[in-house]
């Protein structure tokens, strides 16, 4: 890594503080809507009957995403490893494993990162936040050339999310079929046995 003057690392230090603030929202914003956006939904339908695109979201429902938001921080991503054991842990790569970083690349990823979640959710565009923080540190790294960069550690934390997507959705339609599938007051066969 290139050696950069030690008064502009120092400086950025507070400037990343800032970057990291705007990070923080960008995530609250973006990432809080997008898993809420369907709990909100299925809500209004189970209410309503209907779905419009212009449901009400109770505040008790942006309490609970906010909530989420601050579980999944405190474990810091390595809760995961216990039931994963081959996902990297996420927050830990970015932050050591992905490529040297300093105070100045830092507080870039993190802006460049940030600015694109919010732009994203101003167009209504649902984006990973993690996905764009890791891919600004990635380019941060390929600034000072791609050998700068671990692309094992990349391809893990791809993969990572690869293997989540599928054990979420597989988890949803396990959650789902139980719940529709469930015999119910009802259904016409509990009834006919009933009777």
């Amino acid at each position: 890594m290139t050696q950069y003057d030690e008064g502009v690392e120092q400086l950025f230090t507070f400037v990343q503080v800032f970057t990291a603030s705007m990070n923080a929202f960008a995530h609250g914003a973006n990432d809080i809507a997008n898993a809420i956006a369907p709990v909100a939904g299925v809500l209004a339908i189970y209410q309503t009957g209907e779905l419009s695109s212009k449901s009400p979201v109770p505040k008790w429902i942006l309490a609970y995403g906010g909530v989420g938001l601050v579980l999944g921080l405190a474990l810091y991503g390595y809760k995961l490893e216990l039931v994963f054991a081959i996902l990297p842990q996420v927050m830990k790569t970015i932050g050591y494993k992905l490529t040297a970083l300093s105070p100045t690349r830092g507080a870039s990823a993190e802006l460049a990162a940030s600015l694109t979640v919010v732009t994203a959710s101003y167009i209504g565009l649902p984006v990973s936040t993690t996905q764009c923080i890791v891919g600004a540190v990635s380019g941060i790294g390929c600034v000072e050339g791609w050998r700068t960069v671990q692309w094992l550690s990349l391809a893990k934390v791809c993969v990572s999310w690869v293997i989540v997507f599928f054990t979420a959705a597989v988890f949803s339609a396990g959650v789902f079929s139980f719940c529709y599938f469930t015999p119910s007051a009802m259904d016409p066969i509990v009834n006919a046995t009933a009777a």
